[in-house]
């Protein structure tokens, strides 16, 4: 979610990050059909459930690619993630007995004030500890511990729930995939098509993703909540 202003901004990556931003606003409103509202869409399976698996590390992969346009990664990392335990508090209120405890916004934020420190590798090495993370998150979910300490990296027993969760560990190869390729695509930081799609609205949900993202689902709820009324 991190991006650049003005002029020096590469239409694709708003781009990109608006679409899935919508997506994830049309995924989030399945749920709240399904889960709150009795409306059996097929959340769990068919295409929903394989489109939602592809978008997370989409999603990452485009933050990743993000930090080359950032001045200052670290900041943009502590304010998403103070917004991220903004989220957790708000949920925690709402339903003490299942809220976002490690959420993307919280991996996110961890991730940007990591990524200066990934910024002083060379590229070849931040291809190589992308591998590295992409062997650990097929190890981590097998590992069996007895406590909940180390949820963030992905180290969890059955007692652990959260209503939105990308541990460090697990998703880390998507964020540092997205760095690596920043270095081949953007070392200018320019856009790499010689083309460019205009659509203001797309472009501004992706320039302004974390203020997208943290009023959505109030209003999706506060939009359905009559229109339901109004159908039943």
């Amino acid at each position: 979610m991190a991006g650049t202003k003005g002029k020096e901004r590469v239409w694709e990556i708003d781009f990109l990050r608006g679409l899935l931003i919508l997506y994830m606003i049309f995924m989030h409103l399945m749920y709240d059909l399904q889960y709150f509202y009795n409306i059996n869409v097929n959340y769990d399976g068919g295409i929903l459930h394989i489109s939602r698996i592809l978008f997370a590390p989409l999603f990452i992969i485009i933050s990743g690619i993000s930090t080359a346009f950032s001045r200052n990664s670290f900041r943009r990392g502590i304010i998403v993630f103070l917004v991220a335990m903004g989220l957790t508090l708000v949920t925690y209120i709402a339903n003490r007995e299942l809220f976002i405890v490690f959420g993307i916004l919280h991996f996110m934020g961890i991730w940007m004030m990591i990524s200066p420190l990934v910024k002083k590798l060379p590229t070849i090495w931040i291809f190589v500890l992308c591998g590295i993370f992409i062997v650990i998150s097929r190890i981590i979910p097998n590992i069996k511990v007895t406590h909940n300490y180390l949820f963030m990296l992905g180290l969890y027993n059955s007692s652990f729930k959260s209503l939105d969760y990308y541990p460090l560990l697990e998703y880390g190869w998507a964020f540092l995939l997205g760095m690596g390729l920043s270095r081949i695509f953007y070392k200018e930081k320019k856009s790499v098509f010689p083309f460019t799609i205009k659509s203001r609205f797309i472009n501004f949900i992706g320039r302004n993703s974390l203020y997208v993202y943290v009023v959505h689902q109030p209003i999706i709820l506060l939009l359905l909540n009559p229109i339901m009324k109004i159908l039943n």
